[in-house]
């Protein structure tokens, strides 16, 4: 399209160093954001009306992302609730559109939406290319949606999590960390407890 954006990527297979161009669009609204993400075979974030491409995970981040949807789906009634991985949007502002790794929301949403309708829990798996975002503008993205009331932060290479929870004051001003291996959160909004064995199960650390 004229006038827009050309993102370079370079990447590496089979020992060959391959480029690609992915001609982008100066700034997107979010029907127009939906629309040509449809098309697309690398995943995005709309943020600040600019599409940002996500990056390819490792086996870690897959794992702990399989752990959370296993343990949230033995433990939620899914009648009531709907757990979802990376590939369903959030709403977090006028122009922007976030993918979190995991999402609970009230059941009942319709099932051609493309969006969350009132996100209760949210998780982002740390990537060293994402830990600047998850740490910053995520946290103040995902804190002021007024239906979230836990957000949290796993890391890939250590059992480590941090934890935001909504208290009757409001959000704590930092997160709680939790590293002991017996450990478990509470997830009061979901009235549930995840252990830290049952994130981190299988990974290799």
């Amino acid at each position: 399209k004229s006038g827009g954006i050309v993102i370079s990527m370079l990447f590496e297979t089979s020992g060959t160093c391959l480029a690609m161009n992915i001609q982008l669009p100066p700034r997107f609204d979010k029907n127009m954001f939906f629309g040509w993400i449809s098309h697309q075979e690398r995943r995005f974030e709309l943020v600040g009306g600019k599409a940002v491409m996500l990056p390819y995970v490792k086996r870690n981040h897959q794992k702990i992302s399989s752990n959370l949807l296993l343990a949230l789906g033995s433990k939620l009634d899914l009648s009531k609730f709907n757990v979802a991985g990376g590939d369903f949007a959030i709403e977090t502002g006028e122009d922007s559109v976030r993918f979190a790794d995991i999402m609970v929301e009230p059941a009942g949403g319709p099932g051609d939406g493309l969006t969350a309708v009132g996100a209760l829990l949210l998780v982002e798996v740390l990537s060293p290319s994402t830990a600047a975002t998850d740490f910053g503008d995520k946290v103040r993205e995902y804190l002021a949606l007024p239906t979230l009331g836990t957000y949290l932060i796993c890391a890939q290479d250590a059992r480590r999590v941090w934890v935001w929870t909504r208290g009757d004051e409001g959000w704590p001003k930092q997160p709680d960390l939790i590293e002991d291996p017996a450990a478990s959160i509470r997830i009061p909004i979901l009235d549930l407890n995840l252990t830290l064995e049952a994130i981190y199960r299988h990974v290799d650390l």
